[in-house]
C-alpha cells in the first residue's frame, strides 16, 4: 500500500487532538473523518478543518467512510465496544491505553480478535521512549546477570482535591491512578521482565472518594524476580509524570527513567551515563514527545505492511490482568497467585 492510508479518530479529547496532529503531519497519513459526540468539540473541528468529516456516531462513520485505520481515543468504559465493531468491520484499530475497565471487559474483545484476527495496537508509549528502550536492550543483553530485585514507581503532582471528570469515575475509568496512570509502568515491566505470577497490592483513596490515589503492590514474575511498584497522582514536586524503575543484578545494576539511563557493572566498578539527548534520533514531527510520533509511524508501517504491531490487544491483557489482580489484592488484603491472574 504505497498511497496515503485514510484514518478515523473516535475521541477528540486531548490524545484525539494530539493523534490527529501528528498523523496528519506524516506521509502517507491522511485523518479523513472523526467521531464525537460533543458538539462542542465537533463545532471547531468542522470550521477550522472542513477537509475532515465530522460524525456524532462513530458507527455512522463506520458506516460512511473508506477507513483504512481507526483510533479508538475516548474513555475507557468505551474502548472495548468500539474495538469490537472495528474487528466485526475488518478495520485495523489503534486503542489507547488501558485496553478496558476490567479484564471481564476484555474478554469478548479478546475473543473476536482470536476468532477474526485485526491489525492492531495498544498505546502503551513507552516502549517508543528512547530511555526506556535502551534499558531494555541492556536487559535483553544479560550484561547484569541474573537478575535479584527491582524497585520501581511512578508519579505525577495532579491530584490534591477531589477530581472532576471520568477518570475519576470507577465506571468509566477501571480505576483511579493505577488504570489510568500507572498501567504504563506494569506494561514496562511486563515487557522488561516477563509474566506475572503473584501480585500483592495496596491502596489508599485520600482524595478520591471512588477510585485509588496511592497504590503500593509487589510482583513476583514467573523466572523469580521480585520487586514494588508505586504509583501516586497525588506526590508533590512533579510537574509531569516521571517513572523510575531501579533493578538489581548479580553484575551489576541499571537505573532509568523519562530522562536517562545510568549501568553499574561489578567487573568495571563504573557508571555508564545516557541521557534522553544522547540516545535522540529525531522524529518527524513531535508533540507532546517523540515516543507518540514513533507510536503513530509505527502503526501505519504496521497497517501498511499487514503485519502485527508487535504491541497488541493480547500484551495489552497482560496488563490488565496485573492492574486487575492489584486492585483484587487490596480488596481482600491477600495475595494473587498466577492461577488467579
Amino acid at each position: 500500500m504505497d498511497e496515503n492510508i485514510n484514518i478515523g479518530i473516535i475521541g477528540m479529547g486531548k490524545m484525539g487532538i494530539l493523534h490527529t496532529g501528528i498523523l496528519n503531519s506524516l506521509d502517507g497519513a491522511n485523518v479523513k473523518a472523526v467521531a464525537e459526540k460533543q458538539n462542542l468539540v465537533l463545532k471547531p473541528i468542522k470550521q477550522l478543518l472542513p477537509a475532515i468529516s465530522t460524525y456524532s456516531d462513530y458507527l455512522d462513520m463506520i458506516q460512511n467512510e473508506d477507513l483504512d485505520l481507526i483510533y479508538i481515543t475516548t474513555p475507557t468504559s468505551f474502548h472495548t465496544n468500539i474495538a469490537l465493531d472495528c474487528v466485526d468491520s475488518g478495520i485495523p484499530f489503534f486503542v489507547e491505553k488501558p485496553l478496558g475497565i476490567s479484564v471481564d471487559n476484555c474478554k469478548p474483545l479478546i475473543e473476536g480478535i482470536k476468532q477474526k484476527p485485526t491489525i492492531n495496537m495498544i498505546g502503551y508509549s513507552m516502549h517508543f521512549v528512547d530511555t526506556f528502550r535502551k534499558a531494555k536492550d541492556v536487559l535483553d543483553s544479560g550484561v547484569l546477570g541474573d537478575l535479584i530485585y527491582f524497585n520501581s514507581s511512578m508519579y505525577v503532582s495532579q491530584l490534591f482535591s477531589k477530581g472532576k471528570g471520568w477518570r475519576y469515575k470507577k465506571e468509566t475509568s477501571g480505576g483511579g491512578v493505577l488504570s489510568t496512570l500507572g498501567a504504563h509502568l506494569v506494561d514496562l515491566l511486563i515487557w522488561f521482565f516477563g509474566d506475572v505470577s503473584l501480585v500483592e497490592g495496596h491502596t489508599n483513596s485520600y482524595y478520591s472518594k471512588d477510585v485509588e490515589d496511592f497504590v503500593h503492590s509487589y510482583i513476583l514474575f514467573k523466572d523469580g524476580l521480585g520487586g514494588y511498584l508505586d504509583v501516586s497522582w497525588s506526590v508533590r514536586n512533579y510537574r509531569l509524570p516521571e517513572i523510575k524503575i531501579e533493578v538489581h543484578g548479580e553484575k551489576g545494576m541499571l537505573v532509568v527513567s523519562d530522562d536517562y539511563l545510568k549501568v553499574y557493572s561489578d567487573q568495571g566498578a563504573k557508571w555508564n551515563m545516557y541521557y534522553k539527548q544522547d540516545l535522540y534520533d529525531g522524529v518527524d514531527f513531535d508533540l507532546g514527545g517523540p515516543e507518540y510520533t514513533r507510536e503513530d509511524k509505527h502503526m501505519i508501517k504496521s497497517v501498511k505492511e499487514g503485519i502485527d504491531s508487535g504491541l497488541d490487544v493480547f500484551d495489552a491483557f497482560k496488563v490488565q490482568k496485573v492492574v486487575d489482580a492489584i486492585y483484587k489484592s487490596a480488596s481482600i488484603k491477600s495475595a494473587i497467585e498466577e492461577d488467579e491472574l
